[in-house]
């Protein structure tokens, strides 16, 4: 089982140990029996796991080696069934990953996940990004900030943004057309005090030809307003026209 992800992981530069992919395996099989009670992901992307979920996440690894090398604090924003964090943790075991989902479902498998896999220094905070970002704790306090299917860039952006530190970066995966994307960002970024720095291509056999990680550099502080209360950043996003 899993041996498909050694081989693909490796084209990353990404090296498996043989308990790290028990780890993957474990981690598959829990989120089979969970997914048979909490909605945690599609059948389909079961059924595709090494690459969907495993894969994808870990494409990551060569864009926080190149731009946070020296990173500690990792939050996942919107974690859901673990994705990308965990995977992140497995392979740079030394992070403190704080995992953030509203769903409490949800939320209860990443806690079990935790400790079914043994894992050390992560938190797992049941809360919206927008009340996470408003606490002392969290707030400008992350090396890097990720994130999957939070929404339009925009939204994204204004969930991730307030967490990261000055300095820091927030990588989100994006496909399609992110051009179009960054540009529909442009007040976002000016407003919570990001700059784009990089659009780094994070395509590998087993993965769509146009994924990629938006990195986003944390230059100032955010204002205090930022994030508006919840539900606002996805109802009223702030998109430059173009």
């Amino acid at each position: 089982m899993l041996e498909q992800l050694h081989q693909m992981t490796s084209a990353l530069g990404v090296e498996l140990s043989s308990d790290q992919l028990d780890q993957f395996r474990r981690y598959k099989l829990g989120l089979e029996a969970w997914n048979q009670r909490v909605n945690l992901t599609s059948q389909k992307a079961l059924e595709r796991i090494e690459q969907v979920h495993f894969l994808d996440s870990l494409s990551l690894i060569p864009v926080l080696r190149h731009w946070a090398p020296d990173a500690q604090r990792v939050v996942d924003v919107g974690a859901g069934a673990g994705f990308p964090g965990v995977p992140i943790k497995l392979v740079l075991p030394h992070l403190h990953l704080v995992l953030v989902e509203a769903t409490q479902k949800k939320a209860d498998f990443l806690v079990w996940l935790v400790g079914e896999l043994g894992l050390g220094e992560v938190e797992v905070v049941v809360r919206r990004a927008e009340d996470t970002a408003r606490l002392s704790q969290y707030r400008e306090s992350f090396d890097v900030v990720t994130a999957r299917a939070l929404g339009p860039l925009p939204v994204a952006l204004e969930l991730t943004l307030p967490l990261s530190r000055v300095g820091g970066v927030v990588v989100i995966p994006q496909r399609g057309d992110v051009a179009s994307e960054i540009r529909r960002s442009t007040l976002t970024l000016d407003e919570l005090g990001g700059k784009v720095v990089a659009v780094a291509s994070v395509s590998t056999d087993g993965l769509p030809q146009d994924s990629v990680a938006v990195v986003v550099k944390k230059e100032i502080l955010t204002p205090e307003r930022y994030p508006r209360r919840v539900g606002i950043p996805s109802k009223r996003p702030l998109i430059t026209a173009l």
